[in-house]
């Protein structure tokens, strides 16, 4: 039997909403009470790790760091202002893929763009026909999975934003992360079926459904 060891990593300022800890408990509880039903073959063994500051790339570079250190076979990212169904860690895990993660609205009230930009640069949308995974450039961490050795065999810093002299501005992290990721020869997907089974938390709640295309 192949074990899973499984870090649900959360990088935090410290502040979360009702629908990320609702969401949060009934993942917990749906692999407490049914493992992985897409890896028969494996056992689970789950942990939740935590680091809290105001610098989300050194949360998330300390939550890696204690993974590897504690023996973790994979690693999921979740964002406190993520929402999600308590299957999606087993459809994500049923993919077999190094690194899986999914696509959701960015936080604009026009609701007109995703996240996850392919491999031609463009912005991949989700729609009620997207299935699947498709190999992406990158996207958003909200709800991610990876194995451990993608880490292991991308060298430090993972998630060091990149400076923008044209805009005077820093990209966020996880840009530069899945270009590193790439660069050492892992191939990113973006899981469509998950993708459906998020939202992400603002001021209100985005949902792929209320993508507005053109």
């Amino acid at each position: 039997m192949s074990d899973i060891k499984l870090s649900i990593a959360i990088p935090t300022a410290g502040m979360v909403r009702m629908g990320f800890a609702y969401s949060l408990a009934g993942l917990i509880a749906y692999v407490a009470s049914n493992h992985i039903p897409s890896r028969p073959e494996s056992s689970i063994d789950m942990k939740l790790d935590v680091v809290e500051s105001s610098v989300i790339h050194t949360n998330r570079e300390q939550l890696v760091r204690r993974a590897i250190d504690t023996g973790m076979t994979h690693l999921m990212f979740l964002d406190d202002d993520m929402i999600f169904e308590p299957n999606i860690l087993d459809i994500m895990l049923g993919r077999r893929m190094p690194v899986v993660c999914t696509n959701y609205l960015i936080k604009t009230d026009a609701c007109d763009s995703f996240v996850a930009v392919g491999l031609n640069e463009k912005r991949v949308i989700t729609t009620e026909k997207s299935k699947g995974i498709v190999p992406v450039a990158y996207s958003g961490f909200g709800v991610s999975v990876f194995e451990i050795e993608v880490f292991k065999n991308t060298p430090q810093p993972w998630f060091l934003p990149k400076f923008v002299p044209e805009t005077n501005s820093y990209t966020t992290e996880d840009n530069p992360f899945y270009a590193r990721v790439r660069e050492a020869g892992y191939k990113v997907y973006l899981d469509q079926d998950a993708s459906k089974l998020v939202s992400h938390l603002g001021g209100k709640s985005w949902n792929w459904k209320e993508f507005k295309n053109g």
